[in-house]
């Protein structure tokens, strides 16, 4: 095989890669953009800002959740 060839194959598997990582990036920004708006709902929910300081339970439940689905809060 000759040598322009191999750096032409070598390339081409190279940028497949790169553009299957940024599908899966894509993928998973879109579940953690889902989970964050799941999240902050439950936490606005179950914890309506009433003039008492519900911002403690409120960031503990949106924490929790995020941590459920599997992302960092």
């Amino acid at each position: 095989m000759k040598r322009s060839n191999r750096h032409f194959i070598a390339l081409a598997l190279g940028l497949s890669g790169t553009a299957f990582a940024s599908q899966v990036s894509a993928q998973d920004s879109a579940a953690r953009d889902a989970a964050i708006a799941k999240c902050v709902k439950q936490a606005q929910t179950a914890y309506p800002l009433d003039g008492d300081d519900q911002g403690r339970n409120r960031t503990a439940l949106y924490k929790a959740c995020m941590t459920a689905a599997g992302f960092n809060p």
